[in-house]
C-alpha cells in the first residue's frame, strides 16, 4: 500500500513511547526480545512549540526596501501532559534508579543529576482523517534524541498531572539509524520528524546474540502486513538475507553480539 498523500485533519493523542538509546542512538535492545521503549500511559496532550522565524526589514526612501526571514534563534520544544505516575519512566528520564524500601518504590526529585538527563528517543501518534475521502490515517512525531525534564505534580483535590518538558536535540539521523541525506530527506539535520501512514507504526530495538536468528514482535502487536516492515542493522537498511513475517523477522545468518537491530512495522490501529 502506498504512503498517504491526502490532506488530513489530525486529532487526539493515541500513543506515546519513550526509548532508552544505545551508543548508536537507536532503541536500546539487549537481546532478541523486542524493546519498544516505555509507553507513556495516561498521556493526554502533546504541545509542540515551533518558534517564529526572525523577520528583518530593510529601510530606505521612507519605506521598506526588502524583507528577509531567518531561522529562529531558539529551537523547537514541547510539553507532554500525563495523568499516570510511573516511577520506572521517571528514573529513565531523570538518569536515576528506582530504589526500594520495605514495600515502597522511591524516585528522587531535584537530584544532583539535574542538567545531566540522558538522551532518549520518542514516538507519539494520533489519528487523522482524509479531507476528501474520509479515510483513517495516522499522524506521527518521531523525536530521535531529546532530554525530557519531569515535573511531578503536588497534591490537590483534583487529579494529578505530571508534565514532561521535552527538549529535542539537533540530530543527523533517524531514530532507527540511517543518516539524513539531501537526496533522500532534503536536509541533513533536524530536531523532529513528522510522518503520515495508513496504519500506526511501532519501533522495536533488538541486539544480536550470535545465535538467535528469529526476532519476534510482541504477541499483541503483530505487523498488519510484511510490506511495511523495515529492518536496519547498525543503522543500515537490510534488504537481503532476511525473511519477513507478520510475527517476526528471520535472519539467514545470526547477527553478532555487537549488532544493533531496529525494526519498523505497521500495526493495527
Amino acid at each position: 500500500m502506498a504512503a498517504p498523500t491526502e490532506r488530513t485533519l489530525n486529532y487526539g493523542l493515541r500513543f506515546a513511547s519513550i526509548f532508552a538509546l544505545n551508543t548508536n542512538g537507536t532503541p536500546a535492545g539487549t537481546n532478541a526480545t523486542a524493546y519498544e521503549g516505555i509507553q507513556v500511559a495516561g498521556s493526554t496532550a502533546f504541545e509542540l512549540n515551533v518558534p517564529d522565524a526572525r523577520k528583518l526589514s530593510g529601510l530606505g526612501e521612507d519605506g521598506v526596501t526588502q524583507v528577509v526571514y531567518l531561522p529562529p534563534n531558539e529551537g523547537a520544544d514541547g510539553k507532554l501532559n500525563v495523568e499516570a505516575a510511573d516511577p520506572t519512566l521517571a528514573a529513565l528520564l531523570d538518569g536515576t534508579l528506582v530504589s526500594s524500601v520495605g514495600e515502597m518504590s522511591i524516585v528522587g526529585i531535584g537530584t544532583d543529576k539535574q542538567g545531566f538527563e540522558p538522551k532518549v528517543g520518542m514516538m507519539l501518534y494520533q489519528a487523522a482523517r482524509g479531507l476528501l475521502t474520509g479515510s483513517i490515517y495516522w499522524h506521527t512525531f518521531f523525536i530521535p534524541s531529546a532530554q525530557v525534564i519531569r515535573k511531578s505534580p503536588g497534591m490537590t483535590s483534583d487529579k494529578g498531572v505530571t508534565t514532561y518538558q521535552i527538549a529535542p536535540n539537533k540530530t543527523t539521523k533517524h531514530l532507527w539509524g540511517p543518516s539524513f541525506a539531501n537526496g533522500t530527506e532534503g536536509f541533513l539535520v533536524a530536531q523532529i520528524l513528522e510522518a503520515w501512514s495508513n496504519n500506526p507504526y511501532r519501533v522495536a530495538g533488538f541486539k544480536g546474540t550470535g545465535a538467535a536468528v528469529d526476532f519476534n514482535f510482541p504477541t499483541d502487536y503483530p505487523a498488519v502486513q510484511t510490506s511495511g516492515i523495515k529492518v536496519y542493522k547498525n543503522g543500515t537498511v537490510v534488504s537481503s538475507g532476511i525473511t519477513l513475517a507478520t510475527t517476526k523477522v528471520t535472519f539467514a545468518v545470526a547477527p553478532l553480539i555487537t549488532d544493533e537491530i531496529t525494526i519498523l512495522r505497521e500495526v493495527a490501529g
